[in-house]
């Protein structure tokens, strides 16, 4: 299969390779990684007809993360290219960039803030029905600021700021453009290393400048207020939840309004050095503004290795006024340092409510769909620098109980199998 690079993602490669001969052994602040995917699909539109995609995927990543002081700046940027081998329209150059930088300021602050971008191929279940295959490719942006008063004491204050903007390449989808800022403080007490709680209130401002409703541009307002515990119940297990009663207002119509109790629970347990088992439920609804940070503690980043490997998921979309519970479950064998095997199960409930009718929406009422996968995948790093690893998925959606409702995400009943096999050599 002959792929052809594009000049902007050339230079990027050429930059790539330069940095990797002319930084000396021990320059560990940077990296650079290369990488292939290739996967098969049995059923690559996510529909009845079962049509069949082979996608290669070549990535090429750069990345910086330097501590000067109590200073820590990271960055990193991804560039990648999809080939298709029956649907080639949908071939694409996407690119994931994005920086951050955490400072700790006198004795008992901490400032992060943190900015990305990417665009990339949006999911081909979350077109339109009647334009399934279609190229709609996804352009994201985002900023955040955190701040946090209280680093060793038994009190924490956090405050959060958000802005978020989506759009989308299809004219036929441009309904969906999003901006959305968001912010919110939150009070944390630690009763001890090992058990902390914490109270605090959000909000989330949505606007779709393309999507008239009742003659102007739809607005949905989100109001949270969350209550949270962190639990290392012991060595080898440790406990996170998040609980928030959120209050959705549509500017369009105050029928479509939510009010209901949202959540998520993580849970992971790990009885021997071999052997991790991890547990996930959430229940959520659009616009909740998880994706804040708000409900979490504020932390420092993550090891650049931590947080550019490329991790199977599921991809929820939870739109117009929709309800999403979520059950997770993971086990992860590794009998040697470099082989590990990893089994999954998930199951999503839809649970969609439309109110009012519209081209765009359809007719109104109640809908609901189940998505399950199963997945089992292994991972063999070969030494510091080569990984290999293969994924195996099976996956079935069941039809919507009311086809008649009409909803921006129509999910048909379908089910499929996937392969994928990755190979990737890092030098850092």
């Amino acid at each position: 299969m002959k792929l052809k690079l594009n000049q902007y993602t050339l230079s990027s490669v050429s930059v790539a390779a330069l940095l990797a001969c002319v930084m000396p052994a021990n320059a560990e602040p940077f990296s650079l990684k290369l990488s292939e995917v290739v996967s098969y699909d049995s059923n690559y539109a996510r529909n009845a007809e079962d049509q069949t995609e082979v996608v290669s995927s070549t990535g090429v990543t750069l990345g910086f993360n330097q501590s000067y002081g109590r200073q820590i700046y990271t960055a990193s940027g991804k560039f990648g290219i999809d080939k298709h081998k029956n649907f080639k329209d949908q071939d694409n150059n996407n690119y994931d960039l994005s920086a951050g930088f955490t400072s700790g300021i006198a004795s008992n602050w901490v400032v992060a803030l943190n900015g990305s971008t990417s665009e990339r191929l949006n999911s081909v279940e979350n077109n339109l029905l009647s334009n399934r295959l279609a190229k709609n490719m996804a352009t994201l942006h985002n900023v955040g600021a955190n701040v946090q008063y209280g680093v060793a004491g038994r009190w924490s204050l956090l405050g959060s700021v958000g802005m978020a903007r989506n759009s989308y390449s299809l004219a036929s989808y441009e309904y969906q453009n999003r901006e959305q800022n968001s912010g919110g403080l939150r009070l944390v007490y630690n009763t001890s290393d090992l058990l902390s709680f914490g109270v605090g209130a959000s909000t989330a401002n949505s606007k779709y400048p393309n999507q008239i409703v009742a003659g102007v541009p739809e607005e949905v307002k989100q109001n949270s207020l969350d209550f949270s515990t962190n639990w290392q119940v012991t060595g080898f297990s440790r406990l996170d939840a998040v609980l928030s009663y959120a209050k959705n207002t549509y500017k369009s119509d105050s029928n479509a309004d939510f009010k209901g109790f949202t959540g998520r629970l993580n849970w992971d347990y790990k009885p021997t050095g071999l052997t991790t088992y991890s547990l996930s439920a959430s229940r959520g609804t659009n616009n909740d503004g998880s994706g804040t940070g708000l409900r979490n503690n504020l932390q420092l980043p993550q090891t650049f290795e931590e947080r550019i490997q490329q991790i199977p998921g599921r991809y929820v979309d939870t739109t117009i006024n929709s309800v999403t519970t979520s059950v997770d479950g993971r086990m992860r064998w590794t009998p040697t340092a470099k082989l590990g095997f990893t089994a999954g199960l998930g199951w999503d409930r839809y649970d969609v409510t439309t109110t009012r009718s519209v081209a765009l929406i359809g007719l109104s009422g109640k809908t609901s769909s189940d998505y399950t996968v199963v997945s089992l995948s292994s991972d063999y790093n070969f030494s510091r620098a080569i990984a290999l690893g293969c994924t195996v998925q099976q996956y079935k959606q069941s039809a919507e109980s009311n086809p008649q409702v009409s909803t921006n995400t129509q999910r048909v009943g379908h089910d499929g199998r996937q392969f994928s096999c990755s190979a990737s050599f890092t030098i850092d």
